[in-house]
């Protein structure tokens, strides 16, 4: 019953009903389990970190961190995206979920000083709060072995270059003030 579990809840309950559909039906369903991505329009307006963090450093402001910085993440880039989600579709297994994203772990303070060293090296990142010792850090970053061993997946273009590609996309469409 808790609140935060709702989004996890949500997507594994979608599979199961793919699963039932599929057996039901007769109908071919691949799953796709997307973890976060970058690349072109990539929201720079809510909550997501490295939308946040690339508006700000396209900007030449501060990177502000609201958090400690301690949690794990990992960032597709969208082309990679779109490669795994068509070979999924064609080469998948019939309701066998594979992750998709990188597999490259950076921790959310990490990621902002590279967004700094990438886009403007003068800017400074700040980091709102003191990570407590005790506190366990989050992880979110998938396990890809199976889309790597079975269909040949990888991240192809890097986290750094991501960032760059998708500075400039922002910068070139006047998308940033």
């Amino acid at each position: 019953m808790d609140p935060e579990a709702a989004y996890g809840e949500g997507k594994w309950s979608a599979e199961v009903l793919c699963r039932l559909f599929s057996h039901h039906f007769g109908l071919e369903t691949k799953i796709a389990r997307c973890f976060a991505q970058v690349g072109p329009y990539l929201p720079v307006d809510i909550h997501y970190a490295m939308g946040n963090f690339i508006r700000d450093a396209v900007r030449g402001g501060r990177i502000m961190v609201n958090g400690d910085g301690s949690p794990i993440r990992s960032y597709l880039y969208a082309a990679d995206l779109a490669i795994w989600l068509w070979t999924i579709l064609i080469k998948g297994q019939p309701c066998r979920p594979y992750n998709v994203g990188s597999d490259r772990s950076v921790s959310i303070a990490e990621l902002a000083d590279l967004v700094r060293r990438q886009i403007d090296p003068d800017s400074e990142v700040i980091i709102a709060r003191q990570a407590k010792p005790s506190q366990l850090r989050q992880r979110y970053v998938p396990s890809i072995e199976r889309a790597r061993g079975e269909l040949k997946l990888e991240s192809w273009i890097s986290l750094e270059e991501a960032i760059e590609r998708t500075a400039r996309w922002l910068k070139d469409g006047s998308l940033i003030d």
